[in-house]
């Protein structure tokens, strides 16, 4: 039982994880630094998710300020056509121009610009179309003798007024537009109107009109360019023939061959065979040099530079046993004389090993001349057949010139054929659409929507803007927000560890809630499921059936190994849990750490220290009849029969009792101190439920009298000057604050310690055992 009680206290805690090593020394200053991180996107969308509702206000405000404009404004359609403006070719194309790049000069696209835009052009399509009938183009005048004018029937072939006609050129003119494409020869021409037909058809009367105007002289210079290329053409295949048949024959007569190399060029065999035997003189040369050089010191004398006297191992080997011979001898030299035996058998053997020495320097010279006599011999054979090479080459090369002068007339026949031919090709294409170089690229269709409002646009932008304002307002929100809502808070406020984060009835949902999903299931009283009412108000336990692996008993596991970590050596045994004010939950907190204690078997007991409203009772569903805390402090003797059981293994309670006039006087007395240590000789934890402390001092007084007490904060409810007051009254008292637990949390807008919990309430199966 100890050793698992060590590994359930060992256990990892999701809310404060660093806080499970620190020393009792350090924990009541506990310094946190301002983190010096970058912007925590999760932390913005949390706060965008908190602030819901504003955001989704202001959007909705923004939006339906935008639709109602956009709805009061009236449509105005535009129609659009694209016109590609090709080369202005000449009547005879020269063949300069056959073969240069085609270029449309700035110039000629301005004068075509200006076409379009072109009050005769326009006049045009406004009489093809009759917009002076258009009371778009034509607004009725207020004066009785311009209506009068507008209604008289006009006289077949009478002409149009020309205060009308100005008047309806200005309106055509201003709602048209030309643009041109920068980088191409495309132009853009667009109409708007309040009727789409008309738009269409303005756009592609006026296309059509000036397409028109160009198509007579454009088919005249096509008929012109394909005569003249026709004749020119047969010309250029005869001379190209002739030309292709003259570099046939003469290549035939002067037995030329040529090879086409690695890089599609054609070379005569007879190059490529003097090079290689180039480069073979050249090397049979630099051959015959080196074995030239041998052989000059061979003839000097000099046996000792030749290679192969110096590399011959025999030579060496004689040379070595020379100098061994030659230093035996003068070793015994002082000694004997020559007629000695062995001083003669020494120079028999110096005679021997000189006459050895010179047969093998007159071989190793030998070989020498011998290889400078064959390298002389080869480069004298290579130099003569290089010499007949190039005797072939000089004469191939003669032969060349002409060859490439006949080749150079072929490719320049067969170019202008081959141009010619495609001008041709294209001319006759040209012709056949009219040799037009106006095309209609996109004609103008009615369109379907209108440019003007943009309802898309404008509710789009709307969308945005509203957005946009909402979070700065929900950003603005939170900024003034001076609640404490998670850990970090609590950290940089209070200055103390969090001990745990307790979650919320709201922020799970029916199938991971475990004992929130009973709590919005049943309303009667103990049920069995861990739900007792009294009254209006629901006190939840983490003991009873479905609710042993929620993620509620997953957070009270956690603040119970923050608690017995808390310490080192040992964790606190006697604790009080304060709160600033009323309905902040350090009853339920007191409750559910008790029940999480006794289920790691320890031996607690939980006293009811809130003589002003005691609830400790309501929630275990004890009888407030018998006495309890306040019958033991007013003066009976002996508080073991005051206790009672809890229903919970290894946990008992203390209830408050009948509430007395003077809860401060009994808490201060010497009886309740006196209680506190019997009762840490029988149980290995003492925990208290204490009153508020901005509102009276009971919870001061208790602070006192225990090794540590614990504040009690409501997530989002309680503000950091009312935490800060609360803690401030704790030290000024002397007593110890262990730290911070963080109660009704909205894990929804903390995504890390929401998927732990999920994960400790889906993972693990009813009766499995949920480690702390």
């Amino acid at each position: 039982m100890a050793d698992q009680n060590k590994i359930d206290i060992e256990l990892f805690d999701p809310v404060r994880p660093r806080l499970q090593r620190v020393r009792p020394e350090v924990l009541d200053s506990y310094p946190v630094e301002e983190p010096l991180e970058g912007p925590n996107l999760r932390e913005y969308w949390r706060t965008v998710q908190k602030r819901r509702w504003t955001v989704l206000s202001i959007l909705l405000v923004t939006f339906t300020i935008a639709a109602i404009a956009t709805w009061k404004q009236k449509p105005v359609y535009r129609a659009e056509a694209l016109l590609e403006i090709q080369k202005e070719n000449a009547n005879i194309p020269t063949v300069q121009e056959l073969f240069q790049l085609e270029n449309v000069s700035d110039n000629y696209l301005e004068t075509q610009y200006k076409v379009l835009q072109s009050e005769t052009l326009a006049r045009r399509v406004i009489a093809q179309l009759h917009l002076e009938r258009d009371t778009e183009f034509n607004p009725p005048k207020d004066s009785w003798f311009h209506a009068k004018t507008q209604a008289a029937p006009r006289m077949p072939g009478s002409g149009v007024d020309p205060d009308v006609e100005q008047t309806v050129l200005r309106e055509f003119k201003d709602r048209l537009s030309i643009e041109p494409v920068r980088r191409s020869r495309l132009v853009q021409i667009s109409f708007e109107s309040q009727d789409p037909q008309v738009t269409a058809q303005v756009v592609n009367a006026l296309a059509n009109n000036y397409i028109q105007g160009n198509l007579e002289s454009r088919w005249v210079a096509a008929q012109k360019a394909s005569k003249w290329l026709s004749e020119q053409l047969q010309s250029f295949k005869a001379k190209l023939e002739k030309s292709e048949d003259d570099l046939q024959d003469y290549a035939q007569r002067n037995g030329l061959l040529f090879l086409e190399t690695e890089k599609g060029d054609t070379e005569n065999i007879v190059n490529e065979r003097l090079r290689q035997l180039q480069d073979e003189l050249t090397k049979a040369q630099a051959e015959r040099y080196a074995k030239e050089s041998l052989y000059r010191l061979t003839e000097a004398g000099d046996y000792s530079a030749l290679p192969g006297v110096v590399d011959n191992k025999l030579m060496q080997e004689l040379t070595a046993r020379l100098a061994e011979v030659e230093r035996q001898r003068a070793a015994l030299t002082p000694t004997f004389t020559g007629d000695y035996p062995k001083m003669k058998e020494i120079q028999n053997q110096i005679d021997e090993i000189d006459r050895r020495l010179g047969q093998e320097r007159k071989r190793a010279a030998q070989g020498i001349v011998d290889d400078y006599l064959a390298a002389t011999r080869r480069e004298a054979l290579v130099r003569e057949a290089f010499e007949q090479q190039q005797g072939q080459a000089n004469q191939v090369a003669g032969r060349t010139v002409q060859y490439n002068i006949l080749k150079r007339e072929v490719d320049t026949n067969k170019q202008l054929y081959e141009g010619l031919l495609q001008r041709l090709k294209e001319a006759g294409v040209s012709a056949g659409m009219n040799a037009s170089n106006i095309n209609v690229v996109d004609a103008a269709v009615p369109p379907t929507r209108p440019v003007r409002p943009r309802p898309v646009l404008n509710l789009g932008l709307a969308l945005l803007l509203g957005l946009g304002c909402g979070i700065g307002v929900a950003f603005l929100q939170e900024h003034l927000d001076n609640t404490l809502k998670n850990s970090e808070d609590i950290e940089r406020v209070l200055r103390v560890p969090a001990l745990a984060l307790i979650p919320s009835r709201e922020c799970l949902d029916a199938d991971n809630a475990g004992v929130y999903a009973l709590a919005a299931k049943v309303a009667a009283c103990h049920d069995g499921n861990g739900l007792w009412q009294h009254g209006t108000k629901t006190w939840i336990r983490i003991d009873s059936n479905g609710t042993q692996h929620s993620a509620l008993s997953e957070a009270f596991r956690g603040l119970r190994t923050s608690v017995l970590l808390s310490s080192a050596g040992r964790p606190p045994r006697s604790l009080t849990f304060v709160s600033a004010e009323p309905g902040e939950g350090k009853t339920t907190v007191a409750s559910n750490l008790s029940i999480s204690l006794a289920q790691l078997g320890k031996r607690v007991l939980l006293v009811d220290g809130d003589m002003r409203r005691p609830c400790v009772h309501k929630l275990f569903n004890i009888d407030e009849r018998g006495g309890g805390l306040v019958t033991l402090l007013t003066g009976e003797d002996g508080w073991n029969h005051l206790v009672r059981p809890t229903g919970v293994p290894n946990l008992d309670c203390l209830i408050c009792g009948p509430v007395p006039p003077n809860p401060s006087e009994l808490l201060s007395s010497d009886r309740m101190q006196q209680l506190i240590l019997e009762a840490m000789r029988e149980y290995q934890f003492v925990l208290i439920d204490a009153p508020p402390l901005l509102n009276v001092t009971d919870g001061r007084i208790l602070a006192t009298k225990v090794d540590g007490a614990v504040l009690v904060v409501r997530g989002g409810f309680t503000p950091q000057e009312l935490a800060k007051q609360a803690q401030f009254h704790v030290r000024d008292v002397g007593a110890r604050l262990i730290g911070v637990v963080l109660n009704d949390v909205d894990m929804r807008h903390h995504g890390y310690y929401q998927g732990y919990y999920r994960y400790g309430s889906h993972d693990q199966k009813p009766g499995e055992r949920a480690n702390g």
